[in-house]
């Protein structure tokens, strides 16, 4: 393509000179050339033409006596023309915005906004295991399951978004509210879970057969589903709420001299992959013998201040071992107490120690504790 036509949008300036340059306007007329800004000169004319007629022109008055001199042009052809010259510009420009258009579809980084670190660090491993980082090709598909996975961790979130644009996902969400709902009752009734001395009754629903003071025993019934009216009639209630009452209770604990236990050993090794635009790039192999405590990290790449679309994955192994540990007459029946302190707790989570007598054995191989404890706590339970 000659350069002349990259000025067909342009306007431009001109002198024609020579004899009868009336003529040579007429020529220009006649053949529907049109000129404009007309101006008189001592040896001619001076005049405008459009860069689409300019051609024409200068084919129409070649042959005449006349002398064409372009003055000026106007318009984007000088541009286009040093476009034209170097091809390679707007090559490279074309390029580089399908560059930007292909990349910003991995991810580049993720904006956590005012999340803790510790929940960050939850919430990337949530990601990583939908195959989310940094250099991932994200679709809207792999988007909405890890929206929904996120939901599901009812204790870190009341609501949560994922949004991606502009190669950065952003997160946005709520803290967890967490708020107990009632049940309704079932047609069970309420029986004593131990023996003991009756407190304060909160039933909520059902009907009382016990009443403050009462020693009951464990199995007395404590709250019935049902009762007859004036009538004879049977009045039906689902029971629900706590009876608590004044409890002595024993547990039995062993803990052993000896026993063998996994015991960090100090060494630990780290292993690192590179993975970039979604592709594993570089990886170690980890070390057959190093077994034990596990952790990951995911840690953005960068070069300088320009995060790149990628992710350094760490894995952590701290190793451990079975070592044998060998317990104190006065260790092993610390662990013994704390053992049947743990029963307690674990039959009746609510309980509030009053008094408590303890009996220690130190025997050849174990220590053995009885404790006796007096406490207060909700007795009723369902069959």
């Amino acid at each position: 393509m000659k350069l002349t036509r990259l000025h067909a949008a342009d306007k431009l300036t001109f002198t024609l000179t020579g004899p009868e340059v009336q003529r040579a306007l007429t020529l220009a007329s006649l053949h529907e050339i049109r000129l404009l800004h007309i101006r008189a000169l001592p040896a001619g004319v001076q005049a405008q033409v459009a860069g689409v007629d300019w051609l024409r022109l200068q084919a129409l008055l070649q042959n005449g006596p006349w002398t064409l001199r372009l003055l000026q042009r106007r318009g984007p052809g000088g541009l286009l023309e040093r476009l034209a010259l170097r091809p390679g510009l707007p090559m490279g420009a074309a390029w580089g915005f399908l560059l930007v258009l292909f990349f910003s579809r991995f991810v580049w980084t993720i904006d956590f906004g005012p999340l803790d670190s510790e929940t960050q660090t939850r919430l990337r491993q949530l990601l990583a295991g939908q195959s989310i980082c940094e250099g991932t090709l994200l679709t809207q598909d792999v988007l909405a399951r890890a929206q929904t996975a996120a939901l599901q961790q009812s204790d870190l979130f009341g609501w949560i978004s994922l949004n991606f644009t502009g190669a950065r996902l952003f997160v946005e969400s709520t803290a967890a509210e967490h708020q107990t709902v009632e049940t309704v009752p079932t047609q069970s009734a309420l029986y004593a879970a131990a023996a003991g001395a009756i407190t304060a009754i909160e039933a909520e629903s059902g009907f009382c057969t016990v009443t403050v003071g009462q020693q009951v025993q464990a199995g007395d019934l404590l709250v019935d589903v049902q009762r007859l009216d004036r009538k004879g009639n049977p009045v039906v209630q689902g029971a629900s709420g706590r009876v608590l009452a004044r409890v002595e209770k024993s547990y039995h604990a062993t803990q052993s001299y000896y026993t063998t236990q996994a015991v960090l050993t100090g060494r630990s090794s780290t292993v690192q992959s590179w993975q970039l635009l979604g592709r594993e790039v570089y990886r170690e192999e980890p070390p057959a013998s190093c077994t034990g405590l596990t952790e990951e990290a995911w840690l953005p790449l960068h070069l300088g201040r320009v995060t790149l679309p990628g992710v350094l994955h760490q894995t952590t192994t701290r190793e451990t071992a079975d070592t044998p540990c060998h317990y104190s007459e006065t260790a092993a029946q610390a662990l013994a107490l704390r053992d049947c302190r743990a029963q307690l707790y674990r039959e009746f989570p609510d309980a509030v120690i009053e008094a408590e007598r303890r009996s220690t054995v130190a025997g050849d191989e174990a220590a053995e504790s009885t404790v006796t404890y007096i406490f207060c706590a909700n007795i009723a339970k369902k069959r």
